[in-house]
């Protein structure tokens, strides 16, 4: 059974990137009828929140992609990393060392001058000095060869020894360091395969060594290419990127971040549209790509464009309901509203945002249409005509014509000043629409207010 694992640093709350590696890593599991873990990485004592641990659980379960189990604090596990660190020593596969701060640093300024990569020079490896208070435990890197794997999208990576120090495993106050703690972390929960960026290559390989140091069985790896910004760095908040609670109270769908998320950088042939569920039963490592995705907020925007339509009425205005608390007096009339502006809307939120007008009053001035008084007595005409029609679309859309034909207009002469007037904007569904769904009194009494002012 596959069992993989999110292990974030609760430093911070879920980005579209660490989000983007949990649903990989959740979507994988799934796909192969394993589990999905989560582990919060907390060993920065100063950074680490419980507000952080809190928004990256919720942020998980927004997207429908919890643990199947309950989190794994790795600060809980400290003894347990010694008691390994430890046995590493024990068994000459680590070391204790004694260097001094002062050292160490002449040490790296001196590789610097030499323009060489700064790395510990093993000088206490083979003392076998015991521990103290002071010392630190370093692991015995191998010192010959290459160390190497084969990833599930990359393919194989190997990397000389000789470009490895013997990096510290556990910290003179006896805190694991995190490339020991990551590996025997998944060790202990099972973990046969680990998602996560590319970043972490050479992480990778240390934590294989030490798994191999600790003769245990290796997990398979897969490195997710970075997702780049616009200027084609590592993508930022510049670029549009939020933190993924951030989206949710922007008003973008679950489903809609979900199907954005796996196409950074995985595809199934020419298809655009993915339903979680489906996902689940056809995501493969081998289908994603090896080079860097590029985030697009207007793709972003053109998926939650299409979910919004996908929504059947009464569930869309449940949802602006949820981020407004306004209630629609009129129900069927409701759904209408948001149903029209949703096939131009991005978010719940612009939803929201454009369709105002339905239950704030514009209150718009006669001078702010630029229309001369001749022009105010035809509106005069047109509220007392149309205070005497029946309001359904029908009607209404008989009356416009009619208006129009007799009084020798053409119909932007009447329907732009008229949907400036019913809801303070150029842009609007027509007119008809917005008769009917604002309603005969409110028409009315938007129209009379103009003629009131100015």
């Amino acid at each position: 059974m596959e069992i993989t694992r999110f292990a974030p640093s609760p430093t911070g709350n879920l980005h579209l990137g660490g989000a983007r590696t949990a649903l990989f890593s959740y979507l994988f599991a799934k796909a192969n009828n394993g589990k999905f873990l989560l582990r919060f990485e907390d060993t920065d004592k100063e950074r680490s929140k419980d507000e952080f641990v809190k928004s990256i659980t919720d942020s998980l379960n927004w997207m429908k992609i919890p643990p199947d189990e309950e989190p794994v604090f790795q600060s809980k596990k400290t003894a347990f990393h010694k008691e390994l660190a430890l046995q590493l020593y024990k068994e000459g596969l680590a070391y204790a060392c004694d260097c001094t701060e002062e050292r160490l640093s002449k040490l790296r300024e001196e590789q610097r001058l030499k323009k060489q990569k700064p790395m510990y020079d093993g000088l206490n490896r083979n003392k076998n000095l015991p521990l103290s208070e002071t010392s630190v435990l370093r692991f015995k890197f191998p010192q010959e060869g290459s160390s190497e794997f084969d990833d599930l999208i990359l393919g194989n990576i190997k990397i000389n020894n000789k470009e490895f120090d013997d990096f510290i495993i556990l910290r003179s106050d006896g805190s694991p360091t995190y490339n020991f703690s990551a590996a025997v972390d998944d060790m202990d929960m099972g973990i046969t395969t680990v998602i996560r960026g590319d970043d972490h290559i050479t992480n990778t390989l240390k934590q294989i060594n030490i798994l191999k140091a600790l003769n245990v069985k290796i997990p398979s790896y897969a490195h997710l290419p970075m997702v780049l910004g616009d200027s084609g760095k590592r993508l930022s908040k510049r670029d549009g990127a939020e933190d993924i609670l951030e989206y949710k109270n922007k008003g973008y769908l679950q489903e809609a971040l979900i199907n954005y998320l796996v196409r950074l950088g995985w595809t199934h042939g020419e298809e655009e549209i993915f339903s979680l569920d489906q996902l689940k039963e056809i995501f493969k490592l081998s289908d994603v790509n090896s080079s860097p995705a590029k985030f697009s907020l207007d793709l972003l925007n053109w998926y939650n464009n299409k979910y919004l339509n996908f929504i059947e009425p009464q569930d869309l205005i449940q949802k602006v309901k949820a981020i407004t608390g306004v209630d629609f007096n009129d129900m069927q009339k409701g759904e209408l509203a948001v149903s029209l502006i949703a096939k131009g809307a991005n978010s719940v939120r612009e939803i929201i945002d454009e369709s105002k007008y339905f239950f704030q009053d514009p209150l718009t001035d006669f001078e702010e249409l630029g229309l001369d008084n001749d022009r105010k007595d035809l509106f005069k005409s047109f509220f007392k005509e149309l205070s005497k029609i029946d309001f359904d679309p029908e009607t209404i859309e008989e009356f416009i014509k009619s208006f129009i034909k007799t009084n020798n207009l053409k119909f932007p002469e009447l329907g732009k000043p008229l949907r400036i007037i019913l809801t303070g904007k150029q842009n609007a569904p027509s007119i008809t629409e917005l008769l009917y769904i604002i309603g005969k009194e409110l028409s009315l009494q938007r129209i009379e207010y103009t003629l009131n002012h100015g």
